[in-house]
């Protein structure tokens, strides 16, 4: 009745609408939805003005309008520069006035930061400034505070700048004496946290602004500029159109002959190196759109004086923009500047439309609050402001799953459970729970094994890497098949023949019984963190492109895998991971012959993906802060001896073969299997990334790179199919789970319960095993929910990383234990608790790449241990079979 419940109340989630013949994808754009909060004070509204959010509150400072009159009016109103600031500190309120500047700006770089809104140049009636300033809200005195910093190397108003880390970046142009137009580029950067004293010590002459190379474009006024990332981690600088004003002799704008550019730029911080990008889209001109012309010839859309803002992982929203299409106009009867939202993707380097906004405004800053974007006042043509204030979210636009899709879904999760039903006829003893009475065959422990290390993060985000960069990374699955000698020569002989259950219970024989606790207690506490995130990652993205509940979703894969693992045990994990590894496989080789043939055969796609640089393998470096593949490599070996020699949950499987030799072929037959799959996995993201880079439209604004495997499941793979493969997506997810909650359970039993109470009988201890089982995986469960309600992803995944510096400590004790004779209980725990330490310095101290970071906990761990364990006194044990020098050749 539970399982029945559970089906139904999910099936109750999925929105069944969808027509055999209803086009598919068409719900990924993810329109903004729109909403007004307060008006400004100011009734005619402001142009040029500084805005940011700090403190939880919305600032905008300065700015300028026309209060007495229009400027084209008889006689032509005057321009007037503002020093007021206003505040408003929640979307429910009202603006107030919260200070004044020091001076009266407009048509400066606005950007938000942890410590203040920072207001930089401009100008103060018509003459352009240095100054710069922060402005910070103080929520306790209901005020804002304003200090200076450093000023601009020079004058500058019109910028445009964005920020990269503690670093801002801005892009100038000037006109020197006599020029006609804007001859000189500026970019300047400076770094907030040298100025703050966050950084490292640095000479007091390095605190200021730093000349940096110029983009290779004309100099320009009203670029729009925005910061985002192109698919990896580092965040990059764009920059976008621009005005290049003409003058005449006297001086005086010649409107004219005025340029309004459409050519865009990516600046790299690394390399202090620009690049150009795809130019701004082609459209239909307003003025053609104006007279009913729809079908004229589309032009380049310039953006001048636009506001940007980052959303997601690789999109930059484009609001608004002046076209130039004004200037031919009468003043009295200029036209509005333009209410299109243009969406620029870094990774495919192209533009689509993401909708209209209310009202189209240039020369004002959008700002992030919260979930919402806001735009506040600006000028909607020229001369002419308003005090609305627009506020944007992103929109939830999703593939719904369809009836059939739900239906396959339905099914392939009852049949894992009946599944466990099946299996539960055979678990009598804990030898049968824990380790299926020795019952796998070698290629299912094979398959098993790989299965748990393919979790459906992994499934999902795989392809999400070549897609958003390279091939870099795929070197490093080599190591997987590298690291099995190791584990079959050196390791997996000490747990085969010492007849464990557990991984730690060698930890215990070789040192001493605090080495035991500590190793498994490392485990159970990191499965705890981890299967919130396996559950809940992959759950946020399925409900993200097919429209599912997500709490519906992680209640149904964690209560279904608590069902059939609690009754069918080991037996019931192993058989689940088989059929989820084949339903995976063969849904990666779908996808890739379906996009493979929409992008017109694989010889044409290989081609455009060389030319676009997605298939670089090799990185020659030495940069050890810097994607390299000498770290790349080292750290994939140094990666395998977590899963392979110390987590439990991948132990467990070797001990669930009828003896060593089986194992062995289990444990080839997984690194073997890595190499093809991984390269498929990496073929697809390669072949995802063209077919979107055609179709820039079906991928989602603002969709994180993880979602672009599901967006193609559910938008371009047949109904039934694609139901089938995200089924295969909740196994992985569940197989990740209910791994996670057997090997715990067993440890928690085998290393806690069994180890301080023996007299217990068998029986009891089956009850106990499953009873934990069932605990685990709620608690896990519930926290993936947590997670979910109240937005602590960002936290969690942060207490897990912390959680995750134990690892090397405790790769280190074993490998003090298998390798060396001389290595104690005192040195292994002490080598572990130095690893923990040094793992945490390089990771948050330092710019190590991360690939660094396992090698560096490791070494630590060995080298502390063993010198630890040379200067005091051995534990006396008998190491006979315990450590490789004295484990005897032959086979029991």
């Amino acid at each position: 009745m539970t399982v029945l419940w559970l089906v139904v109340s999910f099936a109750s989630t999925v929105d069944h609408t969808v027509a055999a013949d209803e086009p598919r994808g068409t719900g990924a754009a993810r329109p903004l939805s729109w909403e007004e909060l307060p008006p400004l004070p100011d009734a005619l509204g402001l142009g040029g003005s500084f805005a940011g959010v700090h403190g939880g509150a919305s600032i905008v400072a300065g700015g300028a309008n026309f209060p007495d009159g229009a400027p084209w009016a008889e006689p032509p109103g005057e321009k007037r520069w503002y020093d007021r600031m206003y505040v408003l500190d929640a979307p429910e309120g009202a603006w107030r006035e919260g200070g004044i500047l020091p001076r009266r700006l407009a048509y400066g770089v606005s950007i938000s930061t942890e410590r203040g809104v920072l207001l930089i140049g401009g100008e103060e009636d018509g003459a352009p400034v240095a100054d710069v300033y922060r402005v910070s809200w103080n929520a306790e005195a209901q005020s804002l505070e304003t200090e200076p910093l450093p000023p601009l190397p020079r004058a500058a108003s019109y910028t445009a700048g964005g920020l990269i880390g503690s670093t801002v970046y801005v892009a100038a142009a000037h006109r020197s004496a006599g020029a006609d137009t804007l001859d000189e580029k500026s970019f300047w950067s400076l770094d907030l946290a040298k100025l703050d004293g966050d950084g490292t010590d640095e000479d007091a002459t390095d605190l200021g602004w730093k000349h940096l190379a110029t983009w290779p474009g004309a100099a320009r006024h009203k670029a729009v500029v925005a910061t985002q990332s192109a698919g990896g981690n580092d965040r990059l600088l764009y920059l976008f159109s621009g005005e290049r004003p003409r003058y005449r002799a006297d001086g005086t704008p010649d409107l004219a002959r005025y340029e309004y550019l459409t050519d865009a730029y990516r600046y790299d911080p690394r390399r202090d190196a620009w690049q150009r990008i795809a130019d701004m889209p082609e459209m239909v001109s307003e003025r053609a759109l104006r007279r009913g012309e729809e079908n004229s010839a589309a032009v380049r859309r310039p953006v001048a004086a636009a506001t940007a803002i980052d959303v997601g992982q690789s999109h930059i929203l484009v609001f608004s923009g002046s076209t130039g299409g004004h200037v031919t106009e009468p003043p009295q009867t200029q036209p509005p500047f333009p209410r299109t939202v243009l969406a620029y993707h870094t990774i495919t380097d192209t533009w689509t439309t993401a909708g209209e906004m209310p009202e189209g405004v240039v020369t004002t800053t959008a700002t992030r609050w919260g979930e919402r974007i806001v735009i506040p006042s600006g000028e909607t043509r020229p001369g002419v402001r308003t005090p609305r204030v627009q506020s944007a979210r992103l929109a939830a636009g999703v593939n719904r799953l369809g009836g059939l899709n739900a239906a396959v879904l339905i099914g392939y999760l009852a049949a894992l459970v009946a599944m466990g039903f099946y299996f539960s006829r055979r678990e009598k003893s804990t030898a049968d729970y824990f380790l299926a009475g020795g019952r796998i065959p070698w290629w299912a422990a094979g398959l098993s094994i790989y299965a748990t290390q393919l979790s459906a993060i992994t499934f999902i985000s795989i392809p999400a890497i070549p897609y958003a960069s390279n091939w870099l990374l795929f070197p490093g699955q080599f190591m997987i098949l590298l690291f099995a000698p190791v584990v079959i020569v050196f390791y997996l002989p000490f747990f085969r023949r010492l007849n464990v259950t557990t991984a730690y219970e060698y930890l215990e024989r070789r040192f001493n019984l605090a080495a035991r606790l500590f190793g498994s207690a490392s485990f159970i506490v990191f499965q705890f963190a981890r299967m919130a995130i396996v559950v809940y990652l992959p759950a946020l993205a399925l409900s993200a492109v097919t429209g599912m509940n997500i709490y519906a979703a992680i209640v149904l894969m964690g209560a279904l895998s608590i069902l059939y693992t609690v009754l069918g045990g080991m037996e019931a994990v192993v058989w689940t991971d088989v059929l989820q590894v084949f339903v995976l496989w063969g849904g990666l080789l779908l996808a890739i012959a379906i996009v493979v043939s929409d992008l017109g055969g694989a010889t044409a796609a290989f081609h455009e993906a060389r030319a676009d640089g997605k298939l670089q393998l090799f990185a020659w470096t030495w940069d050890h802060t810097a994607l390299a593949t000498w770290s790349i490599v080292l750290g994939h070996f140094a990666l395998q001896f977590g899963p392979y020699t110390t987590d439990q949950a991948v132990v467990q499987r070797y001990l669930t073969t009828k003896d060593e030799t089986a194992a062995a072929r289990g444990i080839w037959l997984n690194g073997v299997l890595a190499i093809p799959f991984n390269f498929l996995f990496f073929a697809l993201g390669t072949c995802l990334y063209l077919f979107f880079k055609s179709r820039p439209e079906l991928i989602g604004v603002g969709m994180q790179n993880d979602s672009v495997f599901p967006l193609f499941m559910t938008g371009r793979m047949p109904a039934g199919v694609s139901g089938l493969v995200i089924a295969g997506v909740f196994a992985a997810s569940m197989s990740s789970l209910d791994s996670s909650m057997h090997s715990v359970a067993t440890a928690i039993t085998t290393d806690f319960y069994r180890r301080f109470w023996p007299e217990v009988s068998d029986h009891r201890c089956l009850k106990v095993a499953r009873w934990i089982t069932a605990i685990v995986g709620m608690i896990g469960t519930a926290t993936a929910l947590l997670i979910a309600g109240a937005d602590l992803k960002s936290q969690y995944l942060f207490f897990q990383k912390l959680l995750g510096l134990l690892s090397s400590g405790l790769v280190g004790m074993f490998i003090l234990g298998v390798f060396t004779r001389r290595a104690n209980a005192i040195g292994a725990l002490s080598g572990a608790a130095a690893s923990t330490v040094v793992f945490a310095y390089v990771v948050f101290a330092t710019d190590m790449h991360m690939y660094v970071y396992p090698i560096v906990g490791i070494a630590t761990a060995v080298v502390v241990g063993y010198a630890v364990s040379l200067v005091t006194p051995s534990d006396g044990n008998d190491l006979s079979g315990l450590s490789r020098p004295t484990l005897k050749a032959d086979a029991p």
